[in-house]
């Protein structure tokens, strides 16, 4: 299961009274918060972490920047962290134009209902936290998917030598095969002569047995030699020693 992230919100206003106001409702959500009193110095701090702000407050009407542009170059360094922008009913132009390029995400007009603006913090620290999820998913995921690439890489590399193997033992055992075809040929050659010579009565049966006998040794020789020679282990038979 995963912990529950750590949150920490930007607060730009040159007022501090409004800045402690801010950071003290902050706190009371379980946040932290940063206090800077202008655009630039805010700019600054961005740069600054390592870890994005999760929520970024900053108030309109601020000598040097207007809260407005500070947000829309806020979005470029941290396009994570969600912009809220603090006005009053006389700046509606500029909160118009900061939420059509996707500046800010919402506005909070002065002066604030607590309650409200209290769950709309709560509500903007959640949307961050999905989006970092998001991305920590997706890094997972893009690591998990570089593995499996690597792994099927890995196995057609194997299965291709495998195949390789099968196709050399598969030409041992066709070759085995027709040198076995040629000794059963030359087996029943020597059938016939046996068979010519005892009808001839060339040989007794005593040594057409022991004729036999011989054949059957030089046979079983050469089919040893074959099997051998084609990767295939005899196995011993005692007869044969004696």
């Amino acid at each position: 299961m995963q912990e529950e992230m750590e949150h920490t919100v930007l607060i730009v206003d040159d007022d501090e009274i409004i800045g402690r106001a801010l950071a003290h409702l902050i706190k009371h959500i379980g946040a932290a918060s940063v206090y800077v009193s202008s655009g630039k110095e805010a700019l600054q701090r961005i740069h600054a972490v390592e870890k994005p702000f999760s929520l970024i407050i900053s108030d309109q009407q601020m000598p040097e920047m207007k809260g407005s542009v500070f947000l829309e170059q806020a979005k470029e360094i941290t396009p994570d962290s969600i912009r809220f922008l603090i006005t009053g009913y006389t700046d509606m132009k500029a909160v118009t134009e900061a939420l059509n390029i996707g500046a800010i995400h919402q506005y909070i007009s002065k002066p604030w209902d607590t309650r409200i603006l209290t769950e709309t913090i709560k509500a903007a620290l959640e949307e961050h936290a999905l989006i970092m999820e998001n991305h920590r998913l997706f890094a997972l995921a893009k690591k998990q998917n570089a593995k499996l690439y690597q792994m099927n890489v890995a196995l057609k590399k194997k299965t291709d030598h495998h195949k390789k193997i099968i196709i050399e033992k598969n030409e041992k055992i066709a070759e085995l095969t027709t040198q076995i075809d040629k000794a059963a040929e030359n087996q029943n050659h020597m059938v016939q002569i046996e068979h010519i010579l005892k009808r001839n009565q060339r040989l007794d049966q005593s040594d057409l047995n022991s004729l036999h006998t011989a054949m059957v040794g030089e046979l079983s020789k050469q089919f040893a030699d074959i099997a051998i020679q084609s990767g295939f282990e005899m196995p011993h038979n005692p007869e044969s020693s004696r």
